[in-house]
């Protein structure tokens, strides 16, 4: 791991800083396979989604240990001093409560669909 450096200034200004892991893709790619984690390579963006165990995806570059939820707008990331790091310290940090909520989405749905039946039901006795 190296430590942080200088590497330019962002449209506003601000310094930039950046810090390797020195990890190669081959080295995470057999630590996940060891660990038994699900993961897929974006080659030509040099990150990789990686699956918690609540099924949902991380985005994690490899060079870096950069990492954020992988959503639509990524409004931040943050860093983990390389993929043992991030698979202990943050991967499954909430993915319990992760699992509860889709749970709770679930139930919530499954009770909209069941309220939406019964209304055309009685639209149909109605008729």
């Amino acid at each position: 791991m190296t430590e942080w450096q200088y590497v330019r200034k962002n449209s506003k200004g601000e310094a930039v800083f950046r810090k390797d892991t020195e990890e190669s893709l081959e080295f995470v790619m057999e630590y996940l396979n060891t660990k038994e984690i699900p993961f897929d390579v974006v080659y030509g963006a040099s990150f990789m989604y990686i699956e918690n165990r609540a099924n949902r995806d991380y985005v994690y570059y490899w060079t870096t240990g950069r990492w954020s939820i992988k959503k639509r707008v990524y409004e931040s990331h943050y860093y983990s001093d390389g993929i043992d790091d991030f698979v202990t310290r943050f991967l499954n940090k909430y993915a319990d409560e992760q699992i509860a909520q889709r749970k709770m989405w679930d139930e919530e749905k499954a009770e909209r669909i069941k309220r939406k039946e019964e209304k055309n039901a009685l639209k149909k006795i109605s008729k």
